[in-house]
């Protein structure tokens, strides 16, 4: 996940970044990073050395799944009789509580993990997390063809990912959303749109991630990409989901998918939940504070100009223009004739950019990125691109300096990375989809 240089190749990238050097930067970050994870864990009872609930954020699925085993769907949006459960099943997680946020069908998937132990469900989930995670990324690096080579450097990367550590630790469910954009991929590179369409589909659980993708092909169905022809006159392979027809089918396998989640919800709870999760929605705004207690840890454009600016109305109409820049680039390069994973990684890049509401464990979805775009720099002279990857990399770790600084350092090495790689791909000479 970060860029490594060749031997036969010393001048493609920078001399600094060497697979040695970054090999053992990777395993003493791996390192430390899990042994105090360990420390913290040991502490006897279901609170660690800080005080905080072990798996803390998996608590609230916990209560959700409860909800959904009782049939109680009318406390889905019951932030009182929520917390009265907290307290009753898992009475260490007392004073810990949440907003109830998700769509009513995220409950019925934590249904099973309600019927055992807080602490038994808790394990399983993370050992989960981290099998869904491995899967993905081990999935992603087969398609790297150059990175065969460096199979340990880039397995301490992965364990040493900040989305992948804040993943675990907080226990959240975003390798689910990991998993979405992996079984994405691959189905479009299968050319089955249909089944990428229901992998974009089950983002609704997280619907601020879909923004982008959802975009990328509504555009594509209305806005197709002219045909490109070479010197012989042939028209040059039509880019995967770069047109309408694949684009709509993509479309109709997210709808189907969303279609099939409102089913079951009113299957089993009625209709109630459905209306009361709108209502949500549309309130949200007035609960950002207590939805995002903590921005130093969110990674996005909207927390960028939140941080930097005191001022909630200046920072929400500098973030609409940039974040629609992001996802115009994202539409623009995903028309071009670029290799797949390249215009995925754009839009990967682009989702974590535009996406209003995205934490730090969220990051994991930018794991294939990073793997395709270090697999890139294997073959192409960018030390730009480099060192950006590099330092994107690291700087997800120094979001709590921004409580300070009020600069999220990442989100602008994020968005001059996808500027100047999807500059560098889409000038390089037409090459044929996988």
């Amino acid at each position: 996940m970060s860029p490594l240089s060749t031997p036969t190749e010393p001048r493609a990238k920078p001399s600094w970044l060497t697979p040695p050097r970054i090999r053992r930067q990777a395993l003493l970050l791996a390192v430390a990073l899990w042994v105090g994870y360990a420390v913290n864990m040991s502490a006897p009872g279901m609170r660690d050395r800080f005080g905080h609930l072990k798996g803390a954020d998996f608590l609230h699925a916990y209560i959700l799944g409860t909800l959904a085993l009782d049939h109680h769907g009318g406390a889905l949006y019951d932030p009182r009789i929520q917390r009265d459960i907290g307290d009753a099943r898992v009475p260490e997680s007392s004073g810990d509580y949440f907003l109830p946020v998700y769509g009513p069908q995220y409950s019925l998937f934590w249904l099973p993990f309600a019927k055992l132990p807080y602490a038994w469900a808790a394990a399983i989930w993370v050992f989960l997390s981290a099998s869904i995670y491995a899967a993905c990324c081990y999935a992603v690096w087969r398609t790297c063809f150059n990175l065969h080579s460096h199979g340990s450097t880039i397995a301490m990367l992965a364990a040493a990912f900040p989305g992948f550590y804040a993943l675990i630790n907080f226990g959240q469910n975003s390798a689910l959303a990991l998993a979405c954009f992996t079984g994405m991929y691959f189905a479009l590179r299968t050319r089955r749109e249909m089944l990428a369409g229901l992998c974009l589909g089950v983002l609704a659980y997280k619907p601020q991630l879909g923004l982008v993708p959802a975009s990328v092909f509504l555009a594509t169905c209305v806005w197709p990409r002219k045909p490109t022809v070479d010197r012989t006159g042939a028209e040059v392979e039509t880019q995967l989901a770069a047109s309408p027809l694949n684009a709509l089918r993509v479309v109709i396998g997210a709808l189907l998918a969303i279609t099939a989640q409102i089913a079951a919800v009113w299957l089993w709870y009625g209709w109630s939940p459905l209306f009361n999760y709108t209502r949500v929605v549309t309130h949200l705004g007035s609960a950002a504070k207590i939805l995002e207690p903590k921005p130093y840890l969110m990674h996005s454009l909207r927390a960028f100009w939140d941080l930097l600016l005191p001022w909630s109305n200046v920072a929400l109409a500098l973030y609409i223009p940039t974040a629609l820049a992001a996802v115009v680039l994202a539409i623009v390069y995903w028309r071009r004739p670029i290799p797949l994973e390249h215009r995925f990684s754009i839009m990967l890049l682009a989702t974590v950019l535009v996406a209003p509401h995205l934490t730090v464990y969220d990051l994991v979805i930018l794991a294939p990125a990073f793997l395709w775009i270090g697999n890139w720099l294997q073959s192409h002279l960018a030390p730009v691109v480099a060192w950006l990857l590099y330092l994107s990399y690291i700087l997800f770790f120094s979001g709590p300096l921004s409580r300070w600084t009020h600069v999220q350092l990442s989100v602008i090495s994020l968005a001059v990375l996808l500027v100047i790689f999807s500059e560098k791909v889409g000038s390089e000479p037409r090459a044929r989809s996988l």
